[in-house]
C-alpha cells in the first residue's frame, strides 16, 4: 500500500481532532456536572431523565398549589375565629340584657352595641382575600355575597359551592366555605324553633313569646292583613302559600296570641297590614341579631326578654355552625401539611433519580480528562515525528 504525504497529514489531523473532541466533551462534563450532554450520549437514560423531569415539574406545581391552599385556609380560619369572638361577645351581652334592673335606656345602649357587632359580622361575611375574591361567596367569588342592612335585612347572593385547588394528582381540596352554610343555617335545638319578625315590617308588633307542644319542625309564616287579620302558611308542605291555616287568635290589650297546630306565638304591639312573622327550625345569624336589636330598642320588657333568650340560643347555634366549619378547615390544613411532606419526599426522590441518570462521576471524569489529555499530546507528538519522515531531510 502506498502511503502518501497527504495521507500522513490527514491521518494525523483526524487523530488529533478525535482526541481533542473527546477531551472537550470530558471538560464540558466536569464543568457542567452532567454526564449526558446530548441525547445521543445515552438515549435510554435521556428518555428516562425527561420523564422524571416532567414529573418533578408537575410535583412543583402541586407544591405551589399546596402553598396557596394553606394560605387560603389560614385566611378562612382567621375570619371564622373573628366571627366566633363576635358571636361570643353578643351572647354575653344577651345574657346581660336579661338583667331585670336595666332601664330602657340601658337596653337601648346594648342595642347600639349589638348594632356595631352586626356590622362587624357582616364585614367578616364579606371578607376578601389578597386577590380581591370574596371568601364566603362560593363559586361567585367576584360578587359581594351578603348585601343589606340591619333595618332592611341581609340577603345572601352567593351560592353553595366551595372553590378548590388541586394539591395532588388525585385530590382537589376545598379552600373556601359557603357563607350560606356558616351564617344562614343556624339550627334551633331539639324541640325548639326561632320566632322572628320580618325585617321589612312597618308595625310595632314584636315576638314576645313562643310555646311549642309536639312541634313537627316545619316552617310557618304568619301574614298580617287589614284589621288586623292573620293567615298562617306551612311553607314546608306548602311553599307556594296556596293553603292558608286559620289560627286561633287571642287578644289581651296590645298583646296577641296566635295558636296553630302545635305552635303558640305571642306578639306584643300593633302589627301593620303586610307584616310577616315566621316560626322555623333554621334561621340566619343576621335575622336573629336584627330581631334582638329591635327588641332592645322597643322598650317592651316582654319582647326584650324573649329577644335576649332567643339571641342566646341563636348565638349558641351560630357558634356551633362556625365551629363545625372551622373543624373542617383545620382537617384540610392538616391534609395540606401531610401532602407537603409527601411532596418533599417525592421531590427528593426525583432529584436522586435525575442525579443517578445525569450527573457525572467526578473521579472518573477527572481521570478520563487526564488520560485524554495524555492521548492528545501523544497524538500531537507522533504527528510531528511522522510528518518529518521525508527524503528531503536526508539531502
Amino acid at each position: 500500500m502506498r502511503v502518501t504525504t497527504g495521507m500522513i497529514y490527514d491521518s494525523g489531523l483526524a487523530s488529533i481532532q478525535k482526541q481533542n473532541s473527546r477531551l472537550l466533551d470530558t471538560q464540558e462534563q466536569v464543568a457542567t456536572g452532567r454526564r449526558i450532554l446530548r441525547p445521543s450520549d445515552d438515549p435510554v437514560a435521556s428518555a428516562r431523565a425527561l420523564e422524571v423531569s416532567q414529573s418533578k415539574s408537575v410535583n412543583s406545581l402541586y407544591a405551589a398549589n399546596q402553598g396557596y391552599a394553606n394560605d387560603a385556609l389560614k385566611l378562612v380560619d382567621s375570619k371564622l375565629d373573628a366571627a366566633t369572638d363576635i358571636v361570643t361577645y353578643v351572647r354575653t351581652r344577651a345574657v346581660e340584657s336579661g338583667n331585670g334592673t336595666y332601664s330602657s335606656r340601658e337596653q337601648a345602649a346594648i342595642g347600639a352595641d349589638i348594632t356595631q357587632q352586626f356590622d362587624a359580622l357582616l364585614g367578616i361575611a364579606n371578607s376578601q382575600d389578597s386577590t380581591g375574591d370574596f371568601v364566603f361567596g362560593g363559586y361567585r367569588s367576584n360578587a359581594m355575597p351578603f348585601s343589606g342592612s340591619l333595618a332592611a335585612g341581609v340577603q345572601y347572593q352567593g351560592d353553595q359551592g366551595a372553590r378548590t385547588l388541586q394539591i395532588s394528582a388525585s385530590r382537589n381540596l376545598p379552600i373556601t366555605s359557603s357563607g350560606e352554610d356558616i351564617f344562614n343555617t343556624i339550627r334551633a335545638g331539639s324541640g325548639s324553633a326561632f320566632a322572628l319578625s320580618a325585617a321589612g315590617n312597618t308595625g310595632s308588633a314584636l315576638v314576645s313569646g313562643l310555646s311549642l307542644s309536639g312541634y313537627n319542625d316545619h316552617n310557618y309564616v304568619v301574614e298580617v292583613g287589614a284589621g288586623p287579620s292573620y293567615q298562617v302558611f306551612d311553607t314546608t308542605t306548602d311553599p307556594s302559600r296556596a293553603s292558608p291555616i286559620a289560627p286561633t287568635v287571642t287578644t289581651s290589650g296590645s298583646d296577641t296570641t296566635l295558636a296553630f297546630g302545635s305552635v303558640s306565638l305571642s306578639l306584643s304591639g300593633t302589627p301593620a297590614s303586610g307584616d310577616e312573622f315566621s316560626v322555623s327550625k333554621v334561621a340566619t345569624t343576621f335575622d336573629v341579631l336584627g330581631n334582638f336589636v329591635s327588641a332592645l330598642n322597643s322598650g317592651n320588657p316582654a319582647a326584650t326578654r324573649f329577644g335576649g333568650n332567643q339571641a342566646i340560643a341563636g348565638m349558641d347555634a351560630a357558634q356551633e355552625s362556625i365551629s363545625r366549619v372551622r373543624s373542617g378547615v383545620g382537617s384540610r390544613m392538616v391534609e395540606v401539611e401531610t401532602q407537603q411532606n409527601i411532596n418533599s419526599s417525592m421531590d427528593l426522590q426525583y432529584e436522586e433519580t435525575l442525579s443517578r441518570l445525569q450527573d457525572v462521576d467526578y473521579a472518573e471524569a477527572v481521570s478520563n480528562l487526564t488520560e485524554q489529555k495524555l492521548y492528545l499530546e501523544a497524538a500531537q507528538q507522533s504527528f510531528l515525528k511522522v510528518s518529518n519522515l521525508s527524503l528531503f531531510n536526508y539531502l
